[in-house]
């Protein structure tokens, strides 16, 4: 990735969430400050083990990781927002954001397939997670937490069983483009089960391949007809 990426009438105009959502999905690794801003490097810290303050969480009984309570002064009064999609912000005085989701474990799949659709249902069936985050984004995030170790082989980037993360949809009408490589991997929600995978492959048949970051799990092809949602993992905790 070089500065010619971004030449262009981005460089000139106001940058808004619609871009950074498609910036940050496209060059994951970018720094944010550096759009906004212009200062600082182009690219993020690439150190292979994330810091706390990209994998803080807060669970619904609003107790705070003491690493986290270090980080703003959690007597403020949040001002609230929604975006389009219901997801809910909390934007406090210190410039802290928090992305309030819904949270499905995997072993919950059936229930959340049967209702995804139905906004007032998945709040009534399913607690919810909160995560620190860098802009108010436009596009349908979920939380998930995981199971299995497929996604684990002791990598910087990897995800163990148990892992709470959070996901950011992938519209239909932008699967035919492919995939790119991400740094966490994709949540894949399909007629016959949910997965946390990479997609390396689309192939000219319809189909994707869902590959595993540890050895002992073997790729394997799903049709993108069978698929029901698919979202960009950005964040995880564990």
């Amino acid at each position: 990735m070089t500065y010619g990426n971004f030449k262009g009438k981005h460089k000139y105009t106001t940058v808004n969430s619609d871009f950074l959502d498609t910036l940050l999905s496209t060059y994951p690794d970018i720094n944010i400050e550096w759009v906004i801003t212009g200062e600082g490097d182009m690219e993020k810290n690439t150190d292979p083990h994330p810091s706390d303050t990209d994998l803080n969480i807060q669970t619904n009984d609003t107790n705070l990781f003491l690493n986290e309570a270090k980080l703003f002064d959690d007597s403020q009064e949040p001002e609230v927002l929604f975006n389009s999609n219901g997801n809910k912000y909390y934007i406090y005085s210190d410039g802290t954001i928090r992305i309030e989701v819904i949270k499905v474990p995997f072993n919950a799949y059936a229930s959340y397939v049967e209702s995804y659709h139905d906004e007032v249902v998945l709040k009534e069936e399913f607690s919810t997670m909160a995560f620190k985050v860098d802009h108010i984004g436009r596009g349908n995030y979920v939380g998930f937490e995981s199971i299995g170790d497929s996604m684990w082989n002791n990598g910087g980037f990897d995800t163990p069983s148990g892992a709470d993360i959070l996901g950011r949809e992938v519209g239909k009408h932008l699967w035919l483009n492919g995939f790119h490589k991400t740094r966490y991997g994709f949540v894949i929600i399909s007629k016959k089960g949910i997965w946390h995978k990479d997609i390396t492959e689309l192939k000219d048949n319809g189909k994707i391949t869902l590959s595993s970051r540890n050895p002992l799990s073997k790729p394997f092809d799903c049709s993108l007809n069978d698929i029901i949602q698919i979202f960009h993992v950005i964040k995880r905790s564990f």
